[in-house]
């Protein structure tokens, strides 16, 4: 049996090999065998069990082929804990949860009704209802395989919300609530930028949870155009968009009369990540 610093080496020359990230082992050994760098450095000479060994390189083998290690472990790492992610949803970035925490940030919990557009895993919504009291969160998904992942995910996490079906703000018209906080993570990948794009997205994760038209800016352009339809006045939008799309959505949003205050929320490097805009304030 091998020692577990040389298993790390192994599996780490094995993804470099493969073009993969590296990081990837220590994660694996973190997720698959709960020891984090610390552990490893206080065990390294012992050896690692058989089973543990085959597994681990069963798991690599797959990461060699592009597949997203947490599609094959079930499960990726959102905010501060697991949900369960399938091939039928996007894995959560830690991008978006530059989202949540300034959705939190800007936000009580007072009772308010809050919608998750496109929810995917149930990372945002969820997350978001874990940590208030009081505020209802509502979620939906235009696919029914995702949604099904994200009831799951509120269950393994005892958390209780709306599961709505439904393309974009048709769920909530249909429900005939009117929301006074509305935040989505839309697809918003254009054609044009496959390029950019690792094997392992373009391969494995949901073109339909990545992709729009207009560059990108389809679907918050469809949403925006229709929000009288379910938010409340002074209602807020929180919008997560791509690095390239603040300012062609601040220039849409500039002429219409019922949004005021729209700003771009930049993220950790500096890339524009969000739009937040205040609904309806410019009917007083």
């Amino acid at each position: 049996m091998k020692r577990y610093k040389e298993v790390l080496k192994e599996a780490e020359a094995s993804l470099s090999i493969s073009g993969q990230e590296t990081r990837i082992a220590s994660i694996l050994l973190e997720e698959m065998f709960g020891l984090t760098l610390s552990q490893l450095m206080i065990h390294e000479n012992e050896s690692m069990p058989q089973a543990d060994y085959d597994y681990l390189m069963e798991v690599i083998d797959r990461v060699n082929e592009n597949e997203p290690y947490q599609y094959v472990l079930g499960e990726a790492y959102f905010y501060d804990t697991y949900f369960k992610v399938t091939s039928d949803t996007l894995i959560p970035r830690p991008e978006t949860e530059e989202l949540v925490y300034y959705v939190l940030k800007n936000e009580s919990d007072h009772g308010l009704q809050v919608a998750d557009i496109g929810t995917g895993t149930g990372a945002i919504g969820l997350t978001l209802a874990r940590t208030w009291k009081n505020n209802k969160v509502t979620v939906t998904d235009i696919s029914s395989e995702a949604l099904s992942v994200a009831k799951e995910n509120g269950v393994n996490l005892g958390v209780e919300v709306t599961y709505k079906q439904g393309d974009l703000l048709t769920p909530l018209k249909e429900s005939g609530c009117q929301f006074d906080v509305l935040i989505s993570n839309p697809p918003y990948v254009s054609e044009d930028e496959t390029h950019l794009m690792t094997p392992s997205v373009l391969e494995y994760e949901p073109h339909q949870a990545l992709f729009a038209d207009d560059d990108g800016l389809a679907l918050y352009k469809k949403m925006i155009l229709t929000l009288d339809d379910v938010l409340t006045k002074g209602g807020r939008v929180y919008f997560e968009i791509g690095y390239a799309q603040g300012a062609p959505l601040l220039e849409f949003v500039k002429d219409i009369k019922q949004i005021s205050n729209p700003v771009i929320i930049k993220d950790i490097n500096e890339q524009d990540r969000i739009l937040h805009f205040t609904w309806g304030e410019d009917d007083d």
